[in-house]
């Protein structure tokens, strides 16, 4: 059995990139992947203007440019937003996810598809795994092993970082619809969508579109009800029974490092607790493990001490977004209806909608500046705390918390 440098387990955003900044320095690198196809997990497939910058779309994986939306509160008042220039795109995730991985192969990392890891092992030797594929088992064995097969693994129990227990998290449903016409994201509040959070119809190409909820509580019907809802009033010509599930990381795990051993994106709970997206933080942290990852090989320091640079990096970078975001998803969850009405009515004023999101600092990718600048604002802030004492232990988590980002 060769010994590798690294093996990169899971074949998303992050183990992508993780490969390819691993792989173009010349390390030896495997990725290991359940899937077949690579990219189909589960998603709106929006990524911001920052995102994009810094990891660029491919042109023909491009649906739109996204610089306007339409809020609907629990009433159902409607309320548009609209930028003066794209803050995000709408992308084909599956193609940009696989774009990755032929970059990541074109540097030299071998992938290894339709293989689930089912036994992980790290000691002073090396990291070994088993995978599966059918009735065949084969065992692979690194110097390193870097984590980002998704939320939920049960590799993190395995390589010690983690009881077994999930973290805390939602639970996003989605389907593809036809909507013919529909040229704008459309956001949908109100518990009767989805309790304590929200839905989203998302255009895509020609007449397709994403219809979906999300939700910490059981979803029993909601997107049924909620696409015959849509459909009832034009937006969707009907409902789509073939609905899937995916979990949504809402607080990053207590450990991302372990001796031989880093995790990333969703496997480390790394995504907006506001809006569930996770793809910017994935890359972010698949860049920042590769690198970490590379600059261990090449010291041959593999321990927990030497890795641990990696965790003080992401949360350098993405602590704050997490924690603050996290306040703010307790806060959005602990209003009733009429309270998000009347939160919203101001919030989705045309003054404030200007001083706070159509403002020149508002970032799609960066939410605890407007998180801050809300609780903080000389209208908005008496109006929630006027909501008593279910809002206060989240409003004061979050008004503790410096403005800078």
């Amino acid at each position: 059995m060769p010994l590798r440098d690294v093996i990169v387990i899971g074949a998303g955003p992050a183990g992508n990139i993780a490969a390819s900044e691993l792989a173009s320095r010349g390390w030896d690198v495997a990725v290991i992947d359940w899937r077949e196809n690579l990219g189909e997990k589960l998603c709106t497939g929006i990524v911001g203007m920052e995102c994009h910058e810094r990891f660029p779309v491919r042109p023909e994986h491009i649906y739109r440019h996204a610089r306007s939306a339409t809020v609907y509160s629990p009433s159902g008042k409607e309320y548009p937003v609209l930028a003066e220039k794209p803050t995000a795109l709408i992308v084909d995730r599956a193609a940009y996810i696989r774009s990755m991985a032929d970059t990541a192969m074109a540097c030299g990392a071998e992938y290894i598809l339709g293989s689930r890891v089912s036994r992980f092992q790290s000691d002073n030797s090396g990291i070994t795994v088993e995978a599966t594929s059918g009735d065949t088992v084969s065992k692979h064995h690194a110097r390193l092993a870097v984590i980002t097969s998704g939320f939920g693994t049960p590799l993190l129990r395995m390589a010690g970082l983690r009881d077994g227990k999930k973290n805390d998290h939602m639970v996003g449903n989605q389907t593809e619809v036809r909507a013919e016409g529909l040229a704008d994201t459309e956001v949908y509040t109100g518990d009767h969508v989805a309790p304590e959070s929200f839905g989203w119809l998302v255009p895509l190409d020609g007449s397709r579109a994403l219809v979906g909820i999300m939700s910490r509580h059981r979803l029993n019907g909601h997107l049924q009800h909620f696409q015959e809802f849509l459909t009832a009033k034009g937006k969707i010509s009907e409902p789509n029974p073939n609905a899937k599930s995916w979990g949504i990381p809402l607080k990053p795990v207590s450990k991302t490092y372990a001796d031989r051993v880093l995790v990333a994106g969703d496997a480390a709970g790394f995504a907006k607790p506001t809006t569930g997206g996770g793809i910017y933080y994935a890359l972010i942290s698949g860049q920042m493990a590769g690198r970490t990852a590379a600059g261990a090989l090449e010291n041959d320091q593999l321990t927990a001490s030497e890795l641990k640079s990696y965790e003080s990096d992401w949360k350098q970078v993405i602590g704050k977004e997490l924690r603050v975001g996290y306040y703010a998803r307790m806060l959005f969850e602990s209003m009733d209806d009429a309270q998000l009405e009347r939160l919203m009515g101001l919030f989705l004023s045309e003054g404030v909608l200007r001083e706070l999101i159509l403002s020149p600092e508002f970032s799609f990718d960066w939410h605890s500046g407007t998180i801050m600048k809300t609780v903080r604002h000389g209208d908005l802030g008496p109006l929630i705390r006027s909501f008593g004492p279910l809002v206060a232990p989240f409003l004061g988590r979050l008004l503790r918390q410096s403005v800078t980002r």
